[in-house]
Parts: C-alpha cells; structure tokens; sequence
C-alpha cells in the first residue's frame, strides 16, 4: 500500500462558491487560507473540549534571538 497522507498537507474539493467564499473571506481578515482554516480546525477542538498547545520556538533559538 502506498503512503498518500502527507502529515502537515490537506487537500480539500470545494465547490466554486466555497472556494470563492473561503478566499475572500481569508482576504478580508488578511489572512492565508490555510490560517483560516487551522483557526476553524482550532476553534472546533476548543469546543470539544480538546487542549490545543502552540508550537514554541526550540530553546537554542530563543537564546539567539535576545
């Protein structure tokens, strides 16, 4: 069996009047489809009741950066 999931990549089919709403309304709050679309994933685990933790930037960087 082949490997067809790519962990951090989704492809969605959307029909032309999804596409258009999602791209304008991504447009609109200046924001990347994909952000908007991990916010809404975000907020539905949120009201699961599912802790969601950020990524953080490794302590090596963080030392750089000061």
């Amino acid at each position: 069996m082949a490997k067809r999931f790519r962990p951090n990549m989704i492809h969605i089919y959307l029909h032309p009047e999804e596409d258009k709403f999602v791209k304008d309304y991504a447009e609109s709050n200046y924001l990347t489809v994909s952000e908007l679309i991990r916010g809404w994933i975000h907020e539905t685990m949120k009201s699961e009741g599912i802790d969601i933790k950020e990524p953080t930037l490794p302590k090596i960087l963080i030392r750089r950066t000061k």
